[in-house]
């Protein structure tokens, strides 16, 4: 089988102050670092090693990543973005213990620009109350229409499903059954991926808090078949949708938000 564990970054600091971060880098708070570092040991107590990482290239995403490599005592390569800057920060927190040399065993770890979160235009960097005041029209279309409203210069839900089904695509060529894979990304984002995954034609509100999981199990030999193979659910296993049981257990802050 093919396992793949979907992660939801940790909470960042446009998480807590309720913006619309889009692609704009900001960084994790101290409950995004330790909600982070929570995940990491809960994950590496499990056993869940993973033999392939991909991660958004935005900061929330990377810097998640390092401190969820922490228990295994992995530093991600330099040659990935922001973490020169990630690993000075981390290794001068108090929250973190320097680590020793990376081991050979690291991972194949690589970037993929498909698993940034939803490009919000106009929008971008403002709380709600702020995208009131700056465009009453807009937001007063946005919470009222059950219509798609254009956002100028944001992605459109179609342009989500088109890069989410990419990255899917990419996955299932270049993984076989016995890979491990983790995904690191967006609330957004992580929607359109669930729902290309599960062959959905629709993309459905799921409540994703920082650093949930979704863990799919596959079968990549017999995932292009058709017929009754299909409906033959051994081949297809959800072993977690939305779990965030690390959080309750360390008795961390869970943010739903976006």
């Amino acid at each position: 089988m093919l396992k793949l564990l979907f992660i939801r970054h940790g909470e960042s600091t446009g998480n807590r102050d309720q913006r619309m971060t889009s692609h704009l880098e900001d960084e994790l708070t101290l409950t995004g670092r330790q909600q982070c570092q929570s995940l990491g040991h809960c994950l590496h107590q499990q056993g869940w090693r993973p033999s392939h990482i991909y991660t958004s290239p935005l900061y929330r995403a990377v810097e998640s990543l390092a401190y969820l490599c922490q228990p295994w005592e992995w530093l991600l390569p330099n040659e990935l973005p922001h973490v020169p800057a990630i690993l000075k920060d981390a290794l001068s927190s108090e929250q973190a213990v320097p680590l020793p040399p990376p081991p050979t065993d690291l991972p194949v770890i690589a970037v993929a620009e498909e698993l940034q979160e939803f490009q919000a235009g106009i929008l971008t960097g403002l709380t709600w109350i702020e995208a009131k005041q700056h465009y009453p029209v807009l937001c007063q279309s946005l919470a009222t229409s059950c219509e798609w409203v254009a956002i100028p210069e944001a992605e459109t839900p179609l342009q989500g499903q088109q890069r989410a089904r990419r990255f899917i695509q990419q996955l299932l060529t270049q993984h076989s059954n016995g890979d491990a894979v983790w995904i690191i990304t967006h609330h957004w984002i992580l929607e359109h991926l669930i729902a290309v995954l599960m062959g959905c034609d629709r993309t459905w509100q799921i409540p994703i808090a920082n650093t949930a999981l979704f863990e799919f199990w596959m079968d990549c030999d017999r995932w292009s078949q058709t017929g009754m193979t299909l409906g033959i659910s051994d081949h297809w296993q959800i072993k977690r949708f939305g779990d965030c049981q690390h959080l309750m257990d360390d008795s961390a802050s869970i943010d739903a938000s976006r």
